[in-house]
């Protein structure tokens, strides 16, 4: 049997006064998996408050989780089985959707997890393959646990960069040698965005996020997440090249030639698509699927040109509160810990 390590959650969020399905989920593990103490961050900065929680730990590991996130049985005795080997700085898992999540949410699951729809990262998305050495690409923060003297020796999270903040610090892990891990069978459920332009949105601030990091720390492997603002540059193109034939003017030869990459990556995405519809027998997959997809992509594009443009981001200036919860039975009480 593997050994594993007592460990602290903290949790960011913006109150306290309303229901945290995160504390649910910690309630409902059993007695031997749940967390030594859940320290609770509430303010408007998610990297510094989560900086803030790691400083009121006390345990040898700190497992981080949004205020949403619902962590299955045996997740953190996976997790932090991994720090068995002292090379280990951080281990982490996928979210996954819950299986009573609306229609729409198993859909744009299908695109995060899907290969034309993530590439590299929708190991985030999806329990793909076996225990591996990890990337920033594989990892999120609302399911990741990591040393907490090496988190505060390194200075933490940036309080200047959010969304992306998770990615920047494990960059300059991987970069001094330290060994991030990825474990398929330790995952969290969180919902997905439940609107079309909810998820709009996320695929936006995801795309910006990605350029301030780049701009703070830039790294060849954030190269590849380049491609969707070429991809949305070629739309643009493509867009402005049908003016003069709505116009009148002669199709020149080479114009089929143009249109070439976009219908592939039509063809590609109706094929995702199909293998949506068919494992969730939903019919109309076969066109969601394709539209989310282009959309993710082209709407990342746009964030990323927003985030290269956008002058640095300023840290919000209010206060943030630390508490501690206790849980009585399912419920959870809280106590404050500070305020700065």
């Amino acid at each position: 049997m593997k050994k594993w390590f007592p460990y602290s959650v903290v949790v960011a969020a913006d109150r306290v006064d309303k229901p945290l399905p995160v504390l649910e989920g910690l309630a409902n593990l059993p007695p031997a998996e749940r967390p030594k103490e859940v320290i609770v961050a509430m303010g408007r900065n998610p990297s510094q408050q989560r900086n803030q929680g790691v400083a009121a730990c006390k345990t040898p590991l700190v497992y981080f989780l949004d205020d949403d996130s619902v962590v299955a049985p045996g997740t953190p005795r996976d997790l932090s089985s991994h720090f068995e080997d002292p090379r280990t700085a951080v281990a982490g898992g996928p979210n996954l959707v819950p299986p009573n999540a609306i229609p729409f949410e198993h859909t744009v699951n299908s695109v995060l997890a899907s290969r034309l729809g993530s590439a590299g990262v929708r190991f985030r998305y999806a329990a793909i393959g076996s225990v591996k050495e990890a990337t920033e690409k594989d990892l999120i923060l609302c399911n990741m646990m990591v040393r907490r003297d090496l988190f505060k020796g390194k200075g933490g999270f940036r309080s200047d960069l959010y969304p992306n903040e998770e990615n920047e610090f494990l960059n300059r892990l991987l970069h001094q040698g330290r060994r991030l891990v990825y474990d398929p069978r330790g995952a969290v459920y969180r919902s997905r965005r439940k609107s079309l332009g909810a998820f709009c949105l996320q695929a936006f601030r995801y795309g910006r996020g990605r350029a301030r990091q780049m701009k703070i720390y830039p790294c060849l492997s954030d190269l590849p997440h380049l491609i969707p603002a070429l991809f949305t540059l070629y739309v643009l193109a493509l867009v402005l090249s049908t003016v003069p034939l709505l116009a009148g003017s002669q199709v020149p030869d080479a114009y089929a030639l143009v249109w070439g990459p976009f219908f592939l990556f039509v063809v590609l995405a109706f094929g995702t698509g199909i293998s949506a519809s068919s494992w969730h027998r939903r019919l109309s997959d076969l066109v969601k699927v394709p539209i989310l997809i282009f959309l993710r992509h082209f709407l990342y594009g746009v964030g990323l040109f927003a985030g290269f443009l956008s002058p640095p981001l300023k840290p919000e200036t209010s206060d943030i509160r630390v508490y501690r919860a206790t849980f009585h039975g399912k419920k959870a009480s809280f106590r404050p810990l500070s305020k700065s």
